[in-house]
């Protein structure tokens, strides 16, 4: 099975992405997107494609799309009733494929308070789909004011992403855009039961050159140490501000 993660950072690098994924199409099964709006027509002041969801749809006619909302202060502290369009995370699986829904998931708590941490949060979303033996987990981790660091909330996280893996039986693969460095509490978690293949095979980078901040790391794939992984590859193309993460795995 193959599989794509990418941050699509709103679709910004439109005709660049949308032709990427449709080459890509010929042979990925699974497509696990993050930053995707939904429902709504034209761009966003911050030139995102509101209708990303639909666009990436056309594109790929043979797939069953998923989405799961940021919810209330998910889109950068803006009500999520006062947008025309709906923002989150997207799972595309080829047709052919059994499949089901698992649940879709908020990874942060506007109503609670922390005791390392007291600003806002945005993003912060998890969904998984049940795809034949495996269990396709697509993670957004919550964003608090660019900390990359271990906090309380992004502990909770971290338990929060592994009780959404386990809601369904089979092989677990957990990706997507952690907002996380390599040497932290929160990513070890997931590496104490499965395989960290950004560690694994020594990807030292996940932001494309459209990104200008030194941290280089922000997204992950994790791997049920049961899986045979025939290929893990992090191409550098500009049509985001992350890479793709590209797995092959059986």
């Amino acid at each position: 099975m193959k599989l794509i993660s990418l941050n699509a950072w709103g679709c910004r690098v439109e005709e660049p992405l949308l032709e990427y994924i449709q080459e890509q199409s010929k042979t990925v099964d699974v497509f696990c997107f993050q930053e995707i709006l939904k429902g709504g027509v034209g761009k966003t002041h911050r030139d995102e494609v509101r209708s990303g969801f639909e666009d990436i749809s056309k594109i790929l006619s043979d797939y069953t799309g998923y989405f799961s909302e940021y919810g209330e202060g998910g889109y950068y502290n803006e009500s999520s009733d006062s947008l025309n369009f709906k923002y989150g995370v997207a799972c595309f699986v080829r047709t052919s494929l059994k499949q089901s829904f698992v649940g879709g998931i908020t990874l942060y708590d506007l109503e609670r308070k922390w005791s390392d941490y007291s600003g806002k949060f945005a993003a912060g979303a998890s969904m998984a789909v049940k795809v034949e033996d495996y269990v396709i987990e697509n993670v957004h981790g919550m964003w608090q004011e660019s900390i990359k660091t271990d906090t309380e909330a992004k502990i909770e996280q971290s338990k929060k992403i592994l009780e959404l893996a386990n809601k369904a039986d089979g092989k677990k693969v957990i990706c997507g855009d952690f907002n996380m460095l390599p040497d932290t509490k929160s990513i070890q978690m997931l590496a104490d039961e499965y395989v960290d293949l950004i560690k694994e095979y020594k990807i030292e980078n996940t932001r494309s050159s459209l990104y200008p901040k030194e941290l280089r790391h922000s997204d992950y794939a994790f791997a049920d140490k049961s899986i045979t992984v025939n290929s893990f590859l992090v191409p550098d193309l500009d049509i985001s501000d992350h890479l793709p993460l590209l797995l092959d795995f059986n």
